[in-house]
């Protein structure tokens, strides 16, 4: 059976954070869906709607492999219960709690759009791979153009997640920033894997995260070919 993915971008960021690996997918002969739920509303869904409005972009096919990046572990996890799914990669994001409450990561003060909280934060800007990314002007503008904007009141919503213990779930690591989140996928038994680069590394290395994503899958998905 062909792998099937969908690639789940967190809220703060477009879905064309995925476009860079998911066309690295698709050259491997994957099938992938990467759904913008913001290119379909102005202003953004709440939290706790989010994976409702994937649903409606994901429907049909067969049962994927849900690739969550960053904030997006979260609506992986519930959403891979909804579909239902083959398995479940985290792609430097928390580990969601096996069911009930979850939230989504609560910044402090009013909100610029994402790529400006760390403006003043060198070192958050290396392990993000934000310095990266803005030494291509043009490549910038393109990821920078139509994120959106939070009220700081959005992150006080939760996510209700139906237990998904259950799913064959695995994790990437691509920044320090979630060393403790490597360590607690490894409590939990789940395949991980270090990649050692930064937050973006599905944009800014597209190729590498893809192979980790395929050899993540044939490690969930026991005879599953791309």
């Amino acid at each position: 059976m062909s792998l099937h993915f969908i690639l789940v971008a967190g809220p703060l960021v477009r879905a064309s954070s995925w476009e860079p690996t998911a066309e690295c997918l698709r050259a491997a002969g994957c099938h992938v869906r990467v759904p913008d739920v913001l290119a379909h509303h102005r202003p953004p869904p709440s939290w706790r709607a989010w994976t409702s409005q994937l649903l409606e972009h994901v429907t049909g096919g067969n049962e994927p492999i849900v690739v969550g990046h960053s904030s997006a572990s979260v609506l992986a996890a519930d959403l891979a219960t909804r579909l239902p799914a083959r398995g479940i990669i985290i792609v430097d994001g928390e580990v969601p709690p096996s069911q009930g409450a979850a939230f989504p990561v609560r910044p402090d003060g009013m909100l610029p759009i994402w790529s400006r909280w760390f403006a003043r934060d060198v070192q958050r800007m290396s392990l993000v791979g934000l310095d990266v990314l803005a030494r291509d002007a043009v490549a910038f503008a393109r990821f920078e153009s139509g994120l959106p904007r939070m009220h700081i009141g959005w992150f006080d919503d939760a996510i209700e997640l139906a237990n998904w213990d259950y799913i064959p779930a695995g994790f990437i690591q691509t920044s320090a920033i979630y060393d403790h989140a490597a360590i607690a996928a490894q409590q939990r038994g789940w395949p991980v894997t270090n990649l050692r680069g930064t937050h973006l590394h599905p944009t800014l290395h597209p190729a590498e995260t893809a192979n980790a994503i395929l050899a993540m899958s044939r490690q969930l998905v026991p005879g599953g070919k791309h």
